[in-house]
């Protein structure tokens, strides 16, 4: 979120579709909607009956590294074939001090509870599998983490699926730069370097071992990379071709198009390049997936049918396009 002047805050909203792979003595009896709409039942149980969420640490087992997420709304509309969902991550680490009202002081939060970054997403289930529409949060959930939570409970709890499959809704410009590409100029790649073993291994070997050494040796939180095929501030000069670099940038392309790639591995993925008309264009991955930007007064949109209803148009003309 971006808060753009007083009470108005800009919001994504980005899209992808998750298919469940039954077990092989359900697969004739379950698609991905009946998994998706049985994973949703089970936490809406456990929301109203029980009381109480279905916590999942998707850090388990990692030292110092806890990602506690717990689905804490679940709730059908049978007759559109929708589900309104929202999603929270405890926030680890260090906690803020509030100021109670009319009072000089600051009161710890453990005092009240914990601390949880919030994200609204929606699921689509008319078609032959889910489609979700996910609020797009820098610090709360991601896609990747709605992803895990499902993954999680359809496979361990409910014993129905045996793998995800992931494709993000992206706009043209994947298909643009493969097709209209002629020359690298420069690249800037910035990443965690926790988020390297996200990539697959064949890539890491070949363009980011350097990045890995780097992170093994001096451990900094960021790593950020920048080459240029030009001179800073001139015009294309560049009378041969950057082979390797093409190379490169062709197959993160690639890459980028396979469902199974986490996007949200990289920070920043901009690439400038002369296309076969001699112009310059400019690749930014994270600016690639098909998002809908919506501007909000948050202190009106309290409530999960608010933001179902700000995003339904845009969701309904996605829908009809599949």
């Amino acid at each position: 979120m971006d808060i753009i002047q007083e009470n108005l805050t800009e919001v994504k909203f980005q899209y992808f579709s998750l298919k469940f792979t039954p077990l092989n003595h359900l697969s004739e009896k379950l698609d991905s909607n009946d998994i998706m709409r049985n994973v949703i039942t089970y936490i809406s149980n456990k929301l109203i009956q029980d009381k109480e969420g279905h916590l999942i640490d998707r850090h388990e087992g990692r030292p110092n590294s806890n990602r506690e997420l717990f689905m804490n709304r679940a709730v059908f509309l049978h007759k559109d074939k929708r589900i309104r969902c929202s999603i929270a991550l405890l926030r680890s680490g260090r906690l803020p001090l509030l100021k109670p009202k009319e009072q000089y002081k600051l009161v710890s939060m453990k005092e009240l509870g914990s601390i949880a970054e919030e994200t609204h997403f929606f699921i689509d289930y008319s078609k032959k599998f889910p489609v979700i529409c996910y609020e797009y949060q820098h610090y709360g959930p991601r896609m990747s983490d709605i992803e895990f939570y499902f993954r999680n409970v359809a496979h361990k709890v409910l014993r129905q699926s045996k793998a995800t499959e992931v494709s993000i809704y992206m706009d043209v410009s994947i298909d643009k730069a493969l097709s209209n590409l002629k020359n690298v100029l420069n690249m800037e790649i910035k990443v965690q370097p926790k988020n390297l073993p996200q990539l697959d291994a064949d890539i890491q070997g070949k363009y980011f071992s350097g990045m890995n050494n780097i992170s093994n040796t001096l451990k900094p939180k960021f790593i950020k990379i920048e080459t240029l095929f030009q001179t800073p501030g001139k015009g294309i000069t560049s009378s041969e071709l950057n082979k390797e670099a093409n190379k490169m940038f062709t197959e993160m392309l690639q890459r980028f198009k396979r469902p199974t790639f986490n996007l949200d591995t990289f920070d920043s993925f901009v690439v400038k390049y002369e296309d076969k008309e001699g112009q310059e264009e400019v690749f930014n991955l994270l600016n690639s997936k098909r998002e809908t930007l919506l501007v909000v007064d948050l202190k009106t949109v309290t409530k999960s049918k608010d933001w179902y209803n700000l995003i339904n148009e845009d969701f309904n003309t996605l829908m009809d396009t599949l």
